[in-house]
């Protein structure tokens, strides 16, 4: 029987943090004496590895003082979430529960850090539900190869890859592996195979993958 894994993005698939990491970014941003950043561009910036986000969110300053700022507005953000949490998506504990019980779950992410992820985990209480997760930029992996490694470190045979932007479907094309669009997340609608509207409609689609490919 072969083994088969459902491995989520973060940002736009299973929470929204938004106002959290703009606050944060804002604050740091303000210490340095450096421009306001606007929602709509911290809204642009996930999916984005660490380098991509410093050009994008601190495109004038040097690469080494944008991280400093990206780590500390990091860990403000963190803190924030650990205690208030963020915003879950509708149903998804529900459709969590459903599918933990026939498939391994794990999350990718390329923006978030290890403790970010830990930081929804732990405030949704969701810990249960996966297996493990993965924090893409920290093992200076794409997500794509991320992808890759999970599947061979828990000899996966077969896995699909949800997430919402462009970016994560280009990871599942590195990964070889099927990809689902979700279409309440940041991205815009993709000309891609397997989309959805809500969380609920996730379980009745993976279902029908995994069947094509048995």
């Amino acid at each position: 029987m072969s083994k088969k894994a459902v491995i989520f993005d973060l940002d736009g698939t299973l929470w929204e943090s938004v106002d959290a990491t703009w606050t944060s970014l804002n604050t740091v941003a303000k210490k340095y004496n450096y421009k306001e950043i606007s929602r709509e561009l911290v809204c642009n910036n996930y999916g984005n590895s660490k380098v991509d986000s410093a050009k994008m969110l601190f495109p004038e300053i040097e690469q080494e003082q944008a991280f400093k700022m990206l780590d500390e507005a990091d860990e403000m953000t963190v803190n924030t979430l650990t205690n208030n949490g963020g915003y879950i998506y509708p149903g998804l504990e529900e459709t969590l529960f459903i599918l933990h019980e026939k498939y391994d779950l794990f999350i990718i992410s390329n923006t978030a850090t290890k403790k970010y992820i830990e930081a929804f985990l732990i405030s949704s209480r969701l810990f249960k539900y996966f297996k493990d997760y993965v924090a893409a930029s920290e093992i200076i992996l794409s997500k794509g190869n991320a992808i890759i490694k999970l599947m061979d470190d828990y000899y996966i045979d077969k896995a699909i890859y949800v997430g919402d932007t462009l970016k994560d479907c280009h990871a599942a094309e590195v990964a070889n592996v099927p990809f689902i669009q979700c279409l309440y997340g940041f991205g815009k609608e993709l000309d891609c195979e397997y989309k959805v509207n809500k969380v609920e409609e996730l379980d009745a689609l993976i279902n029908e993958i995994f069947s094509k490919s048995n």
